[in-house]
């Protein structure tokens, strides 16, 4: 996405570190959105449906340690607080899950670009920013 001269200048003065919480904010906000429907959500790794109250935008590959999918909308899915905090990622079951998602070519794509560095600069920040600030989910008629 490109992004005008006024939206980049909005974020001026602000360091990476913010503009990175920021991009996340607007991010999983947007996951939660796409996941969800009516109040209620179905966990990518435990597969229950489950109250929206319980709703974490849950990334497959870590965002520590796989930057380059940080903001990949196939690596965060729904994903219940159980599965998210207690159970560590449920890993092996949100890869099931993911699977049934979007198959197993796009999941072995989605581990292969994992583990490529990558480093976030601002303008790419203010861009993922600009993009999930008001961003709707499509949907299905």
């Amino acid at each position: 996405m490109e992004i005008s001269a006024k939206q980049y200048q909005q974020y001026q003065g602000k360091s990476v570190p913010y503009l990175l919480k920021l991009a996340e904010k607007h991010f999983n906000a947007y996951i939660r959105k796409r996941d969800s429907n009516g109040g209620i959500f179905q966990c990518i790794s435990c597969a229950q449906h489950k109250s929206v109250e319980m709703l974490h935008a849950g990334h497959y590959r870590s965002a520590g340690h796989h930057a380059a999918i940080r903001f990949h909308e196939d690596n965060v899915n729904g994903q219940c607080s159980r599965c998210n905090t207690f159970l560590h990622g449920n890993e092996s079951n949100y890869r099931l899950g993911l699977i049934k998602k979007i198959g197993e070519g796009r999941v072995l794509q989605l581990e292969a670009t994992g583990r490529q560095r990558h480093k976030w600069d601002r303008l790419e920040l203010v861009a993922i920013i600009e993009t999930y600030k008001n961003k709707q989910p499509l949907t299905l008629v």
